[in-house]
């Protein structure tokens, strides 16, 4: 039934709670997880040639984004060793919650596992979270959103 899941991961405890959840799951049904980090850059950083922090270059500031998510992946992985689970990662760039689904389609992901920021019922509706969007766009396959 579930042979591929998508775990869409930011390296927060819930995303490591989740990350968990899906090394369990593809141990119980023998499935392939592949790790998402998505870098999403803001359209405001985007070509401008001052950048919060004093950085004056967008390549410095998108190599520093670089290791961030390769930390990510970094700090994911050791427990899908542990569960003795196959996986791979991928680190995409672009709009977290449509990347997430993008890549759910490209993998053929019988589930995505994420996740949750943890906002209030009213603060998710102002700001809106990934976890949210990607709930309501994807309708042909289960997420899992941990908290």
């Amino acid at each position: 039934m579930i042979q591929r899941i998508l775990l869409a991961t930011d390296g927060s405890e819930t995303a490591l709670k989740a990350t968990r959840w899906a090394a369990e799951l593809a141990k119980t049904y023998n499935a392939k997880v592949t790790v998402l980090h998505v870098v999403h850059i803001p359209a405001a950083l985007a070509g401008s040639t001052v950048l919060p922090g004093g950085a004056t270059d967008v390549a410095v500031v998108t190599r520093l984004m670089e290791q961030a998510a390769e930390g990510v992946i970094t700090i994911t992985v050791p427990l899908l060793e542990e569960a003795g689970v196959e996986y791979d990662s991928r680190i995409e760039y672009g709009h977290t919650a449509d990347t997430i689904v993008r890549v759910a389609e490209e993998e053929k992901a019988d589930l995505i596992v994420m996740g949750s920021r943890g906002l209030t019922d009213a603060s998710a509706l102002l700001l809106g979270s990934v976890s949210h969007k990607v709930l309501h766009v994807v309708h042909d396959k289960p997420v899992l959103i941990v908290r």
